[in-house]
């Protein structure tokens, strides 16, 4: 009886990884991949299963449309619109920025919607009260806020910062009034 030796045939190539492969080398291991996913199709189109294409950098290049804007412009609307301000132009379209800043506010007044609707009566009056006591935090801060500025002449209080807390009063205002609306309508049904 022969004892089984353990060694590979020499018949059999040795592997090499892709990124010591010589130029030639690649280009023949892609062709010969590239020959080998388009038969797999083949076999796989002749019985009737679903082919996908060869899935290729090229391809994928290829099949991406360049006409479609670059949504990536504006990831950061808030560094963005502060470059603006400064008068800094980095070469970015505000256009992009504008259409997230749309996309995520209606997606989020979505969200906000159905959470608003999935809220039992005790909710949606707890929620209330809460927006309740927020403004009237909010006018009491902005009222402090406006008398310092009387005092010292308008130069001690910073406007951006009232001009801030103000659209977050007509915020809240508008959220209240929201809020008022759906609390009546289950009653007015009823």
């Amino acid at each position: 009886k022969k004892k089984h030796r353990r060694r590979p045939s020499k018949k059999k190539r040795r592997w090499k990884p892709y990124s010591k492969l010589s130029w030639e080398e690649k280009q023949q291991f892609d062709e010969r991949q590239s020959l080998r996913a388009s038969r797999l199709r083949a076999e796989m189109f002749a019985k009737g299963q679903p082919v996908a294409p060869y899935n290729t950098t090229q391809f994928l290049m290829e099949d991406h449309d360049q006409e479609e804007p670059d949504l990536k412009t504006g990831l950061y609307p808030r560094r963005a619109a502060a470059k603006d301000e400064d008068g800094g132009s980095d070469g970015m379209g505000g256009d992009g920025s504008e259409f997230l800043q749309r996309d995520f506010s209606e997606t989020y007044e979505r969200y906000h919607v159905e959470s608003l609707q999935n809220m039992s009566k005790q909710e949606l009056v707890k929620e209330y009260l809460e927006l309740e006591k927020c403004l009237s935090r909010m006018e009491e801060e902005n009222n402090r806020l406006r008398m310092e500025s009387k005092k010292a002449g308008g130069e001690a209080a910073d406007p951006a910062r009232v001009q801030a807390l103000e659209r977050e009063v007509d915020r809240l205002r508008a959220e209240n009034l929201r809020l008022l609306r759906e609390r009546e309508l289950p009653r007015q049904e009823k």
